[in-house]
């Protein structure tokens, strides 16, 4: 197929109903009716001989085939924006934008003492909304513009190929317990972990976690005693019981100045956990989403 042969409005189109998988939604994002919209679909699917999208359940799903163009067609409009868009500056001294983001109660946590604090002196009238991590959910939002910016861990995220990251920070998970806790006083064995019941952190009500994914390869299990969807509350819930928590170990180091807890290293192997920054590769052709990407590596 030869470029002149194409409509190339048609790959605005493509974008749109990849990024939101709704046609309805797709035809309000370029400006386009549904009938007119369904009209250049059509279009678009006899060039490349493919239906690209089918209908799974009220989701128009991408074909491999489309999968395999997103790779090409969003980065190339992306460059198109910028270029278009090379002469627009962003000013955060003056700049009032809102950016919205998704992040769990342990990733604002960890996020937003240093990101308010450089705001505060650098952006001073930008604007934070953050809306609840929801599973399987940052993604979608990516592409729809739903959201800005998703932050959380990194093995918890749905990648796409539209879809660009960094790890903003990375570190280790250690298992406290109460101080003086009876059954601990040689240190955590793996005995004892398996016997000691066990707080377990599930933000979406999921049933297993990393902890028992690594005891899964063993062959092993632990005994979860209670599940809770905040990491923040779970060591208030150890304090005055013979439970466990593996968690990330800036929590523990932080919360062990308040309340009486040791920190014990896991005994199993558990991989470092990393809080990674994602967002649509079109956020790239925009000055502001650059300086906010660039300002949470630097914090």
């Amino acid at each position: 197929m030869k470029l002149h042969q194409i409509d190339l409005n048609l790959l605005l189109l493509f974008d749109a109903l990849y990024r939101h998988r709704s046609v309805s939604n797709a035809a309000k994002d370029v400006y386009l009716s549904q009938s007119a919209f369904s009209h250049g679909l059509s279009r678009l699917r006899k060039h490349v001989s493919d239906e690209l999208f089918i209908r799974i359940n009220n989701v128009m799903e991408p074909t491999a085939l489309a999968h395999e163009l997103a790779t090409h067609i969003t980065p190339a409009l992306g460059q198109i924006y910028s270029g278009l868009n090379n002469q627009s500056t962003f000013d955060p001294v003056t700049s009032d934008i809102e950016f919205t983001l998704s992040a769990t109660d342990y990733t604002q946590f960890s996020l937003l003492p240093k990101l308010m604090s450089h705001l505060s002196r650098k952006a001073p009238n930008i604007k934070i909304t953050i809306t609840p991590d929801e599973e399987g959910t940052p993604t979608k939002k990516l592409m729809s513009n739903e959201l800005d910016f998703m932050l959380g861990f990194s093995h918890e995220i749905e990648r796409s190929s539209t879809v660009e990251s960094f790890t903003w920070t990375q570190d280790r998970y250690c298992t406290i317990a109460r101080k003086g806790h009876p059954q601990l006083e040689h240190g955590l064995t793996l005995e004892a972990f398996l016997c000691l019941p066990h707080v377990r952190i599930s933000p979406w009500g999921e049933k297993i976690g990393i902890v028992d994914q690594q005891l899964a390869k063993e062959g092993l299990k632990r005994h979860v005693a209670l599940q809770l969807p905040s990491v923040l509350a779970a060591p208030y819930a150890i304090e005055h019981s013979d439970h466990l928590l593996t968690c990330p170990r800036v929590i523990a180091e932080q919360v062990s100045q308040t309340i009486d807890i040791d920190l014990y290293s896991p005994p199993i192997p558990i991989p470092d956990y990393k809080l990674n920054l994602y967002w649509h590769k079109l956020s790239n052709s925009k000055a502001s989403h650059r300086w906010f990407i660039d300002v949470i590596a630097q914090l």
